[in-house]
């Protein structure tokens, strides 16, 4: 996968999602604060800490039946961007972001 916008490095992130409450009615994931259909519920599930950006890219496009990786790329950065933003997924998941979070909070009390 060739993509001129981003580092090679980028593919091999591990995005996971930082909210483990949501709901999902099999069409649309709902959140407190946004709701996802179609392809962004099936990348917002896909957002474990497992899957790179490049195996995300990859089911994505035998979903969509398509071999434009670098359009699904540059689409798929842009939700995770828009997520992150909101505070919902971490790009690059360590799994131990979610224990040190908890103690950081825990030693503010």
């Amino acid at each position: 996968m060739k993509n001129n916008n981003y580092s090679k490095e980028i593919e091999q992130y591990t995005p996971c999602r930082m909210m483990d409450i949501y709901f999902d009615n099999g069409n649309e994931i709902t959140t407190g604060s946004f709701k996802l259909q179609g392809i962004g519920r099936d990348i917002w599930l896909m957002l474990n800490g497992k899957n790179t950006i490049r195996c995300i890219v990859e089911k994505l496009c035998t979903k969509l039946v398509t071999d434009e990786k670098d359009a699904i790329l540059n689409e798929l950065l842009m939700v995770l961007r828009m997520l992150n933003k909101r505070n919902a997924i971490v790009i690059n998941w360590d799994p131990i972001y979610k224990m040190l979070r908890s103690q950081r909070l825990h030693y503010e009390e």
